[in-house]
């Protein structure tokens, strides 16, 4: 892993515990990537996450870099607002110069805005409308749409999962697994596992498991989750709602998932959900990695030593990013519907050049992925989002 360029550390005056705001490469006007409230966190971890965000950046065509920032704290604790409010305070100089926020691991749109609000930004993607030449009335405008209902949520809380989702369906075409037939397994019920869910059921994919930070639930004979059920109820901090047919289909253990046999399993919440016991016992087709980290470099190379197609962090966890170039990119105001046609459309492009040169290299898709990467030139002085004109950016 290359030397990160930035790395502010942040030590807390009053309950002593760390945070980091790492900026990948400082090579574009803007660098953007979520913050996370995570017991454990370190700042390895961030670094790891904000390099990954530049990937995702490149492999997107957005012309900006990765970054990645979060505090070492219990998630749960009452004190959790406050802790964010002083940690958020603390970078606010590269929240008006060069950083665009937004929600990661254990945060949400609206808690991390009403943090901005109170330090006096009017949003934690502020620095947009500054290096895209936004006037403050034509970038409210389009930060309201992210306040647009989406099924049971908003845009902003599902247009990272639009992204993954919209690779697991490219995954199943190259497989060439019929919709209706397929079979998938998710792990994960916050924002990007209940988003990614959403959007399957809505292409008739059959999801027959998912698993919380706390149990599973999973179908007893192959009958697809009553996801429209399970998602009017997830409000629930991320846990799954007890409130399915126990004759069809049973809670367990968080790990059961692992002993499903699928087409697709999807990591949707945690790094390095799958290490390399769970590479070699799996039955499944396909993995979608739509948690940063989620496969480990040694269970990567198990899966594709076995043959099991692999949808890296950096393409199948890129629809936010996406769905930022989405927003902020057309010259006129979009429509809801236009932002999420974009991140589906664009994802399942990147993801069918990742694989088709995976497959025609006999290299694995990371490799593919990384190699396009690479090949992608950069402008530093330009606009991140819209169609390239650099007289004019």
């Amino acid at each position: 892993m290359k030397q990160s360029e930035l790395i502010v550390e942040y030590t807390d005056p009053l309950e002593g515990f760390k945070g980091w705001l790492v900026i990948d490469s400082l090579t574009h006007r803007m660098a953007a990537g979520g913050m996370r409230v995570q017991r454990g966190l370190t700042r390895e971890v961030v670094q790891e996450l904000a390099a990954t965000m530049t990937l995702k950046m490149r492999i997107a065509g957005i012309r900006a870099d990765g970054a990645k920032c979060g505090i070492d704290y219990d998630p749960a604790s009452p004190g959790k607002s406050e802790a964010m409010f002083r940690f958020i305070r603390a970078i606010k100089p590269y929240l008006l110069e060069r950083y665009s926020m937004g929600p990661d691991l254990n945060t949400t749109m609206p808690e991390l805005d009403a943090v901005c609000a109170r330090i006096g930004i009017p949003s934690i993607k502020a620095v947009i409308a500054k290096c895209q030449g936004f006037t403050p009335e034509a970038f409210s405008e389009r930060v309201q749409l992210l306040k647009q209902p989406v099924g049971h949520a908003t845009l902003s809380r599902l247009r990272s999962g639009a992204g993954l989702a919209a690779s697991c369906l490219a995954a199943l075409e190259f497989l060439n697994i019929p919709l209706p037939e397929a079979r998938v397994v998710i792990q994960g019920f916050g924002g990007l596992a209940a988003g990614a869910s959403y959007f399957l059921h809505q292409a008739g994919v059959r999801i027959i498991a998912l698993a919380d930070r706390e149990r599973s639930l999973c179908s007893i004979n192959g009958t697809p989750l009553d996801m429209p059920a399970l998602l009017a109820g997830a409000a629930c901090k991320g846990l799954i709602p007890s409130a399915q047919d126990a004759s069809k289909f049973h809670y367990g253990d968080k790990k059961d998932i692992y002993n499903i046999s699928c087409d697709v399993f999807v990591p949707a919440a945690i790094e390095r959900a799958v290490d390399v016991h769970e590479a070699e016992t799996m039955q499944v087709k396909a993995i979608a990695c739509g948690a940063n980290l989620a496969v480990t470099d040694e269970a990567e190379y198990v899966l594709h030593r076995r043959g099991i197609l692999l949808i890296p962090d950096m393409v199948a966890g890129c629809g936010g990013s996406l769905s930022m170039q989405g927003l902020f990119g057309p010259e006129e105001l979009p429509s809801v519907p236009d932002v999420l046609n974009h991140v589906d459309r664009k994802t399942r492009r990147i993801v069918k050049n990742m694989l088709q040169r995976s497959r025609e290299g006999g290299i694995s898709p990371r490799e593919a992925a990384l190699r396009i990467c690479a090949e992608t030139p950069l402008y530093p002085d330009t606009k991140p989002y819209g169609e390239l004109n650099p007289q004019t950016a």
